[in-house]
């Protein structure tokens, strides 16, 4: 885990090529602590989808799913606390620019090899 952790504060944009912020770096370095905790071993990448009702909710839903290296199916799996990487990504919103704090959806995807994607959904 450690070792993910270091390549994650390494990389320094999003897998899609836009800049991640240090905000956001730092809020899925703090994440990636805790999806990390109980997935399957032969996980390629972990993901969690975060569905707010409207902008700015304080709460919603989360779910966690795992690519597995020996299925093609994904499963669902619980990290080592189900609101805690989904309230660490909450409370980033007030590192955003305002203009981009009223998402509804997220989906943080974390690769075996530290690099990361990071997508919001707006109404």
């Amino acid at each position: 885990m450690r070792h993910l952790l270091i390549m994650l504060s390494l990389i320094p944009a999003c897998a899609f090529g836009q800049e991640a912020s240090e905000a956001e770096r730092s809020a899925v370095a703090e994440i990636a602590q805790c999806i990390v905790q109980n997935a399957p071993e032969d996980w390629s990448r972990l993901i969690m989808v975060v569905h707010l009702e409207q902008p700015g909710a304080e709460t919603g839903q989360v779910r966690y799913v795992a690519a597995r290296t020996s299925s093609e199916e994904p499963v669902g799996y619980v990290p080592c606390d189900p609101s805690q990487p989904a309230r660490i990504l909450l409370d980033s919103r007030k590192e955003q620019a305002p203009e981009k704090r009223g998402w509804t959806g997220a989906r943080l995807v974390l690769r075996r090899d530290g690099k990361f994607s990071l997508n919001y959904d707006y109404p």
